[in-house]
């Protein structure tokens, strides 16, 4: 690490999704004099072994408009860097096994409404058509989430 700078304006431990972001955004602002450091390569730590789910469905409003500016971000961060981030949006669903799981689900998924989140409560055949090979018989719905994506 010899060749390291001996100050910056900004110094950000950690090259994961957060630290790597925070960096991003402060260029995206003008500061140029920020030191990223990540003790191997980067996104190799907690990050990597994530799922690289990006959801719409939160519990704040705040959380889902993160998640909302998530979702732009990563479809426009491929033109904008010509680096492939493999991003696709390719939906998900959450499974309701018992009546009061779907009322549940329902609730979330009006509140979500509130916050412009594409969702649908399905019953279990749109499930078994949206993701084949899923066993449906112990479901009585779900959400689908069309804009999910990883």
């Amino acid at each position: 690490m010899s060749n390291l700078p001996e100050e910056a304006q900004v110094v950000i431990i950690g090259g994961g999704i957060g630290g790597a972001s925070i960096a991003y955004h402060l260029a995206k602002r003008g500061v140029s004099d920020v030191l990223l450091l990540e003790r191997d390569k980067l996104t190799c730590g907690t990050t990597w072994h994530a799922a690289g789910l990006v959801g719409t469905l939160w519990p704040t409003k705040n959380m889902t408009q993160l998640g909302a500016y998530s979702h732009r971000l990563y479809q426009e961060l491929e033109s904008e860097t010509g680096q492939a981030t493999g991003y696709k949006r390719n939906g998900s669903i959450s499974l309701a096994q018992t009546k009061d799981r779907l009322e549940e689900l329902t609730r979330t998924a009006e509140m979500a409404r509130v916050f412009g989140v594409n969702v649908d409560v399905v019953g279990p055949d749109k499930l078994g058509e949206l993701y084949p090979g899923i066993v449906t018989s112990d479901l009585v719905g779900g959400l689908h989430l069309k804009n999910d994506g990883q």
